[in-house]
């Protein structure tokens, strides 16, 4: 009898235990299927077959996984989330080594043989030298290049060589019996609003997507004026396919999607905008038609129409630069200070009074403005009188030239 009950209890036992591992395994796959990261990694999610996207704690901005037969590519590497802006470039090695660790723990066996990225910018590419010394191959252009070896260790581009693939051309293919990947070149020149000389789309056929990067910046905020915000970028990545005679079915964006549960941007959201929405250019002429004269004595009913059509601030910022751009310096002032007054919680709105003021060469007022935008964002992201003194010096060399044409 006391054997008997001895025996129960192990078997008792061994079932407990059982039972724990066997939730324990359930947990695991759980999270795994959930995107879960483990502890010291990024989250991927599985988007399709061969399909994935990887997430930064310190970014709003996702890389793209792409799996073919025997190693990977990854598309942008966001660990910054940085645009056009970002002061002291610097190589973010703790994160690029964290994103390579994520990729060895999900895909062992399977190497990254390929990082490619759509422009300079930090959020989409923030760290180089953890995946050159792992022996990856960097896709890039000429142009992008030229910022980015500023930031890199010149001894570990050396040790690259023929691993920096600059492309040069109209597109690069990288493709296996499973997979392909074309990777479209295209420059400033050709499509203006390109936030750098030249820029790279990146088109997987297997699912009918386009990698587009931040050449949609699909409003999500409150209707301006009772329509979506149509901007530039838009207009020329439709019209960039249209040219190439592409028609994907989705856009994959840098941003994460606040609205998408699939993290892609559907074709039919392009088209929306495109078809219905308001241009930056035509919200911003009737401020630019107005005389510095008026900007001053009417600010505040401006600020309130501003205001009731839910105006971004960013409009006004772009038209002041506008302004400055046809040496209409009064004019620029005048819609800075309408600016911070619509935004005064917004570092960049004071950077640009003061740099309205630097070029008027009242540049008592400008430190003044720059101090208070170093307040608001102590880390000096949206610029300074070193980076307005660049400006105007590029300002004033096309404004000779201007002058000199016949």
């Amino acid at each position: 009898m006391l054997l008997s009950r001895r025996s129960a209890g192990i078997a008792a036992l061994m079932k407990l235990l059982f039972c724990g591992l066997f939730f324990t395994l359930l947990t695991l796959l759980a999270g795994s299927a959930s995107g879960q990261a483990p502890n010291g990694l990024n989250r991927l999610r599985r988007v399709d077959e061969g399909l994935y996207f990887m997430y930064y704690d310190s970014s709003a901005s996702k890389s793209t996984v792409v799996e073919f037969s025997k190693f990977l590519v990854l598309l942008e590497v966001p660990i910054a989330d940085q645009g056009g802006g970002a002061r002291n470039l610097r190589d973010h090695q703790a994160g690029g080594r964290r994103a390579l660790a994520t990729l060895t723990h999900h895909f062992p066996g399977k190497p990254l043989r390929y990082v490619v990225h759509s422009h300079w910018h930090p959020h989409s590419l923030s760290a180089v030298e953890p995946f050159l010394a792992a022996g990856c191959t960097l896709v890039s252009t000429k142009a992008n290049f030229g910022v980015i070896r500023q930031f890199v260790d010149s001894a570990i581009v050396r040790a690259a060589g023929e691993r920096i693939q600059l492309i040069d051309t109209d597109s690069l293919v990288i493709a296996d019996r499973h997979q392909r990947l074309v990777a479209y070149r295209f420059t400033q020149q050709q499509y203006p609003s390109t936030p750098t000389a030249d820029y790279l789309f990146c088109r997987l056929p297997r699912y009918g997507l386009l990698h587009c990067g931040c050449m949609f910046n699909r409003w999500e905020g409150a209707p301006i004026a009772g329509r979506e915000l149509l901007t530039s970028r838009e207009e020329d990545l439709n019209r960039f396919l249209l040219d190439r005679k592409l028609h994907p079915q989705g856009l994959i964006r840098l941003n994460v999607e606040s609205k998408e549960p699939t993290d892609i941007q559907p074709m039919a959201a392009l088209q929306h905008v495109v078809q219905n929405g308001i241009r930056s250019t035509d919200l911003q002429r009737p401020y630019l038609r107005l005389s510095p004269a008026t900007l001053t004595a009417r600010r505040d009913s401006l600020v309130a129409g501003a205001l009731a059509d839910h105006l971004p601030s960013s409009l006004l910022n772009s038209a002041i630069f506008s302004a400055l751009a046809a040496q209409q310096l009064e004019k620029a002032l005048g819609l800075a200070h309408l600016q911070v007054q619509l935004a005064p919680a917004a570092p960049n709105a004071w950077d640009t009074l003061g740099e309205a003021y630097y070029f008027l060469n009242r540049r008592e007022l400008a430190s003044h403005y720059a101090q208070q935008a170093k307040r608001l964002d102590p880390t000096g992201a949206a610029g300074d009188e070193s980076v307005w003194a660049k400006d105007l010096a590029e300002h004033e060399q096309k404004w000779r030239t201007a002058t000199a044409k016949p």
